[in-house]
């Protein structure tokens, strides 16, 4: 009889990315913090520039914290009961760049020191172009937190798309149509974009019903991959505080 397979080391909850950046192995560890720099660097830059930090102290902060996480120095008793996980490590950011930042950054990281590099998710031209929009001198540090987390999804959700359309061959049906994703679309906009793309208004309205489908499917997506889960409630719940972010 052929052995049973063996359970998940991970329960899938909303804590599962960060036990595997805790207690994986080393794989599972560069994995899950992949993920992590991915979904929240940019949240956590424009926390450290909101704390007043300049441009270059707010990325070299932001290194520096996934640098612990890594070494596994952060987060070694924390659990569920934190609540969030996304609230937890703007807890934790907080306080390592109360704490831990000043010291490290006089030692001058780097000796002995494992480095974590984020050249492929820290675009801090744009970073910076975001932070001076949100407004941040009028909200508060976690307001702008969920926010630009917020954005950053429905980003890597739109980019996901176009990468899909891109490789069946409809670029050009994505051009045209993406707009209708960030914007109301009244009678007369719906008939001038029918018009622009030789179809009647009835198939140009199931064709943006697909489209907006799709979109929200790949949102979905990169909030499963970020909880490090296929559950249905607890993408429906992260989905309702992405809305909730922006009111």
């Amino acid at each position: 009889m052929p052995d049973s397979p063996a359970p998940h080391r991970f329960p899938s909850t909303r804590w599962t990315l960060l036990q595997r950046a805790r207690d994986g192995s080393e794989t599972e560890a560069r994995e899950a913090l992949e993920i992590l720099c991915r979904s929240y660097w940019q949240p956590l830059y424009s926390v450290a520039r909101h704390r007043r930090l300049n441009q270059h102290d707010a990325q070299d902060a932001v290194q520096g914290f996934f640098e612990c996480v890594l070494r596994r120095e952060i987060f070694s008793s924390a659990d569920e009961s934190a609540g969030k996980l996304r609230q937890f490590l703007l807890r934790s950011f907080d306080n390592y760049c109360t704490q831990q930042w000043a010291r490290a950054n006089r030692q001058k990281r780097g000796g002995g020191v494992e480095h974590v590099e984020l050249a492929d998710y820290m675009d801090t031209n744009k970073a910076e172009q975001r932070f001076q929009r949100s407004d941040a001198s009028t909200i508060t540090i976690e307001v702008l937190y969920n926010r630009e987390w917020a954005t950053a999804v429905l980003e890597r959700g739109l980019e996901a798309l176009r990468a899909d359309y891109v490789s069946r061959g409809w670029q050009e049906r994505y051009e045209l149509l993406v707009g209708t994703l960030l914007q109301q679309n009244d009678e007369e906009n719906l008939r001038q974009l029918a018009a622009r793309s030789g179809m009647k208004p009835g198939s140009l309205r199931v064709t943006l019903h697909r489209l907006r489908q799709h979109y929200r499917d790949k949102i979905e997506r990169e909030l499963a991959t970020t909880l490090d889960t296929d559950d249905p409630a607890l993408i429906r719940e992260e989905m309702a505080d992405l809305f909730k972010a922006f009111r």
